[in-house]
């Protein structure tokens, strides 16, 4: 007997059918195929034994024992899939010869592997790669088998970095809780790979937003006749001007000159040109681009996305699998695309869709295809008013993800030019659609990417319209008549949403400043075009983010991921290397060379437990002591009571506001943010030390002072100046 093991149920199905030509018979727990059977794992059917299992010692969290030696693995099944585990044991006891199907990924051949390693199983074992699932391109995939000890590497490399996470994970959130709890600490304070590090990311953006001092640039914008039109152009500062490192001016006296120079002059039109241009409709939703999309439209956290996609994938069979990272669709999938769309458009909600026969996107591109396809629908279209709202959402934004494939370009023309006055130089640019094509369907719920804006983002560009300048010819002459000129001023690093925070996870290389780490993480990405020096899976985000959550690492403000006190106090007791991707990227560089068989799993482990010592050794909690647990709704208390009514206080992106009544502080005043030390005096003593680097409303400059409370009831406060010498 031939036994198929496929990763998931419905890829199972799918072999199944291509195996028959769907006449497989269902059992309990596999098909049967003629004399040949094919079964599924739930994912991982097997885990490591408890710690105690490995040292009876371990029961105990005790420093003596630290790190913790778990290796090898000792594997057990997972309780709540006994029943199914079992029926896929004895298949494969029974089994003359066996096809590995897990999925296309490192993942997917450790799961197999292990469990064909777990129950000794020695007869040939095959290997089948299946990354989409549409009948004709299973069949080409069963047609072309390999032997799976050619990737027995792959194996061993993915065995490495799991056993490597457990012992990293376990020993280090062991050392510190041990040492956060001799402190009076209560609750856990878990320590990962990827988990710290998406950590360290939120509170270095966090301190980072709290730690900026606001400063003003300028821009200086001419409002010119030339050619019988009148529009706007904006400065092109020359080297003269004294810039920041963001290229923006920042002497408003010089660039006033500037202005004044040129206003009433004579301008002449130079490198104006008209281009027609084009946009391609975004690519088909994988997951992470899904959950950023649901979270900036709708508020969904990453976790209640995946959610909601389970349920359309398992109960309502309407989209295909839906925690992939891949953008792209096949061939087959182009093939079968007219059945999908008359299904669609059978749907009052896609019926005024106006696809294109022949049209054909980027987006169907084999080469491009990783483990798994794009999320779109498949043939089961379901009725939008049996779904809950919020699946409802979901899918709606899939099913239109997948029509502008089959839609035209945006088409638009681009005007751009130079203007020269006074020995100056301003631009413009002005577009106008002659297309909207797939932004018909898409207006109002683009999902195309928005980079989330830094202070680089703060110079907008200026608003020209297409009709002033689209006759403008180079030669023109003219005059400037006004000039304008803005002050601007900078603001912080954004803090995180849900949304943003996946896209850095996906390219968190750019945040790091160590050029190897930065060079190691972008190479271990380089055959994945959905990741750009990630850390962590689509699969895996969403739980470590709600993990955090849990935890009291972090907690929500609105839409704004804000470090709890804990957070911020477990970031500063790890050693930098814990809270940065440099794990992810040093361990990416040796499980290259475990899987090449230039390296051992024993001497990657031996080289870990080496390491551990070191670091569980210098464990320093530094500010984690007595902590309250975290509250309802998960912010942060201050210590101090409110002075007014007594009640506690909650720490949030804007305020220290009371609980019980109207007493408030804010966490900005006069451009200054103000710290929880900083109010928990002004609470208690009624005034602060002095502080620096308030800025006036009316001059602009900075000044130091201490801070008032003016008054209990409301929390308004006021300043007082240190004597002059």
């Amino acid at each position: 007997m031939k036994l198929y093991i496929a990763e998931k149920q419905g890829v199972a199905q799918d072999i199944a059918n291509a195996l028959t030509d769907g006449k497989a018979s269902k059992k309990n727990g596999f098909f049967e195929c003629g004399n040949d059977k094919v079964t599924w794992c739930i994912g991982h059917l097997l885990k490591s034994i408890e710690p105690e299992g490995y040292n009876p010692s371990y029961k105990q969290w005790k420093q003596q024992d630290l790190p913790l030696n778990l290796f090898p693995l000792r594997y057990e099944i997972i309780p709540n899939k006994a029943d199914h585990t079992r029926i896929v044991l004895d298949l494969i006891k029974e089994a003359d010869e066996i096809v590995h199907g897990g999925d296309p990924d490192d993942e997917g051949q450790l799961l197999v592997d292990e469990l064909l390693l777990f129950a000794g199983y020695t007869k040939p074992v095959q290997r089948v790669f299946i990354s989409d699932n549409t009948p004709n391109a299973v069949k080409k995939s069963l047609a072309n088998l390999k032997d799976n000890r050619d990737f027995f590497g792959v194996y061993e490399k993915t065995y490495a970095r799991s056993a490597g996470d457990l012992l990293y994970g376990l020993s280090m959130s062991r050392a510190y809780t041990i040492a956060a709890q001799a402190n009076g600490y209560q609750g856990v304070l878990s320590v990962g790979r990827v988990q710290t590090p998406i950590l360290g990311l939120i509170v270095r953006r966090w301190l980072a937003n709290q730690a900026h001092t606001s400063s003003f640039f300028y821009t200086l914008d001419g409002s010119f006749t030339l050619g019988g039109n009148t529009f706007t152009a904006r400065l092109k500062p020359s080297e003269d001007l004294s810039r920041d490192d963001k290229g923006r001016v920042i002497d408003k006296a010089a660039i006033g000159l500037v202005g004044d120079r040129c206003k009433g002059q004579a301008a002449t039109v130079r490198d104006c040109a008209i281009k027609e241009k084009e946009t391609t409709p975004p690519l088909p939703f994988n997951l992470i681009k899904l959950q950023q999309h649901m979270n900036k439209r709708f508020g969904l956290t990453a976790a209640q996305t995946l959610e909601i996609t389970q349920a359309l994938r398992e109960k309502y069979k309407a989209i295909t699998y839906n925690r992939s990272d891949c953008n792209y669709l096949s061939d087959e999938q182009f093939a079968d695309a007219p059945n999908i769309l008359a299904a669609l458009k059978e749907k009052p909600e896609f019926m005024h869709v106006a696809t294109e026969p022949g049209v054909k996107s980027k987006a169907f591109d084999d080469s491009k295809i990783s483990a798994h396809t794009a999320i779109i629908p498949t043939i089961n279209v379901p009725d939008v008013s049996a779904l809950s709202d919020l699946e409802a959402k979901v899918y709606q934004a899939i099913a239109r993800q997948y029509l502008v494939q089959f839609m035209r370009n945006k088409k638009y023309l681009e005007a751009t030019g130079a203007v020269d006055v006074a020995g100056e130089v301003f631009t413009y640019k002005a577009k106008t659609t002659v297309d909207p094509g797939f932004e018909i369907l898409l207006k109002g719920s683009s999902s195309e990417d928005k980079e989330e804006k830094d202070d680089s983002s703060d110079e907008d560009e200026v608003a020209t319209a297409f009709e002033s300048v689209s006759e403008l010819k180079s030669g023109d002459s003219g005059s400037c008549r006004e000039t304008s000129l803005a002050e601007k001023k900078t603001t912080p690093p954004a803090l995180f949403t849900e949304a943003t925070l996946l896209a850095a996870l996906v390219r968190i290389a750019d945040f790091v400043s160590d050029p190897v780490i930065k060079k190691l993480l972008k190479d271990k990405d380089r055959d994945n075009e959905a990741e750009h020096g990630g850390i962590g899976t689509s699969a895996t985000r969403s739980a470590i983010i709600e993990t955090l959550k849990k935890r009291n690492f972090i907690t929500l403000d609105k839409s704004k991921i804000i470090p709890t006190e804990t957070g911020i106090a477990l970031f500063n007791a790890l050693p930098e290397i814990a809270t940065q991707p440099d794990m992810t990227a040093l361990w990416s560089e040796q499980q290259t060379l475990i899987e090449q068989g230039s390296l051992s799993v024993d001497d990657f482990i031996s080289k870990l437990m080496a390491f551990l010592s070191e670091q569980v050794s210098q464990v320093d909690v530094g500010e984690i002591k007595g902590e309250h647990k975290p509250r309802e709704g998960g912010l942060p208390r201050l210590e101090s009571p409110c002075p007014s009514c007594g009640k506690e206080i909650v720490i949030s992106a804007k305020t220290f506001a009371c609980t019980g009544c109207s007493f408030k502080v804010w966490t900005t005043i006069a451009d200054k943010k103000i710290t929880t030390n900083q109010v928990e005096t002004l609470i208690k003593k009624g005034k602060t030390a002095e502080i620096k680097g308030f800025v006036s409303k009316k001059s602009g400059k900075t000044f130091s002072a201490m801070l008032i409370l003016q008054d209990k009831t409301t929390g308004n406060v006021s300043f007082e100046f240190s004597p002059k010498k």
